[in-house]
């Protein structure tokens, strides 16, 4: 579940945003919205060789339908930071906000359950 999300470097209020889960599945991902609706659904590839890890995250379904988001991402322990460009035009190079980029980044902790 999200605990932080910032873009452009702005913060934003969690518990404002549509994802109440994001859940990765062996190379898929499911949106879950906080009526429990699935909203966004799709694959991802992950490059764990690369400097900063990259992912690409392909939609199937929902609004990212056809889109493919190039990000970066931070995996420690039981958190996940995933930041890419709003625009998708190219990779984000590091994890700090630029003025010719509108990076999204969201920090998600492992839920114990998604039945809460």
């Amino acid at each position: 579940m999200p605990v932080a999300a910032s873009v452009g470097g702005r913060e934003l209020v969690v518990h404002e945003l549509r994802v109440k889960y994001l859940v990765l599945d062996a190379g898929g991902y499911s949106i879950v919205d906080r009526s429990n609706n699935i909203v966004d659904k799709g694959e991802y590839l992950v490059d764990e060789a690369a400097f900063p890890q990259s992912m690409d995250i392909v939609g199937r379904e929902g609004p990212n339908a056809g889109r493919t988001m190039l990000a970066i991402y931070e995996l420690d322990a039981d958190r996940l930071k995933v930041c890419y460009d709003l625009d998708g035009s190219e990779r984000p190079a590091d994890m700090q906000a630029r003025a010719d980029q509108l990076l999204l980044s969201i920090t998600y902790a492992r839920a114990l359950s998604l039945l809460s």
